[in-house]
């Protein structure tokens, strides 16, 4: 049950270059468009991506999906959010971590500090890549909480695209401000829906940047 900080940008999953319809038009029957972490979906969109955006994906290696998920909500009335991640850099911190990243056991704190860890061209990909996806949302690091990363979900969807009410997910997000791509990008966070004592630290730490 980790807690992810990428450097990257939310994908809607509405629009016309939202997931959904990105789904739709290149024919990936199998993904599943409400939760696209879950492996064979990811895959799908990779390869799609490597075919649409051949210009980019080699340039972004460590490209990743990540989703907000708290199993312990049972609040939400709806069974998505409304966006998704897309992450050229994801650190994760394990379920009771310190604030170790599982990558070298750096401190998360100083890896965010040091920026985004990209190449310039590789921060340019990204931004290629988002004004393709997603214009307008903003580049910058992201604090997600995902309670059950390999969530589970049904084999096919319903003709509207809704699950059924296993598999709900909480409403809110939690999104760190820190330093984005050298453009300002980021976002300012919120209070954590889980009680994660690791999460709402790192929160405080964004929170401090910011306003510092």
């Amino acid at each position: 049950m980790p807690v992810y900080m990428l450097h990257g940008f939310r994908w809607p999953r509405a629009g016309f270059t939202g997931i959904r319809v990105y789904i739709v038009l290149h024919n990936l029957e199998e993904a599943a468009a409400e939760y696209i972490q879950q492996p064979l979906t990811t895959s799908l969109i990779v390869d799609s991506f490597n075919k649409t955006n051949p210009d980019l994906l080699p340039r972004l290696p460590e490209l990743q999906f990540i989703e907000q998920y708290d199993p312990a909500d049972e609040t939400s009335g709806t069974v998505s959010q409304d966006y998704a991640y897309v992450g050229a850099r994801v650190l994760t911190i394990p379920d009771g971590g310190d604030g170790a990243t599982s990558t070298g056991g750096q401190n998360i704190e100083d890896v965010v500090e040091q920026g985004s860890g990209l190449t310039e061209d590789q921060t340019t990909a990204l931004e290629t890549l988002r004004d393709r996806l997603a214009p307008g949302e903003k580049i910058g690091w992201y604090l997600v909480y995902n309670g059950d990363p390999e969530r589970w979900f049904p084999e096919s969807e319903s003709e509207d695209g809704d699950y059924d009410e296993e598999g709900e997910e909480d409403e809110e997000e939690e999104e760190a401000d820190g330093h984005g791509n050298g453009n300002g990008h980021g976002e300012s966070s919120t209070e954590p829906s889980s009680p994660q004592s690791v999460t709402a630290r790192l929160t405080r730490f964004f929170n401090r940047m910011s306003s510092g």
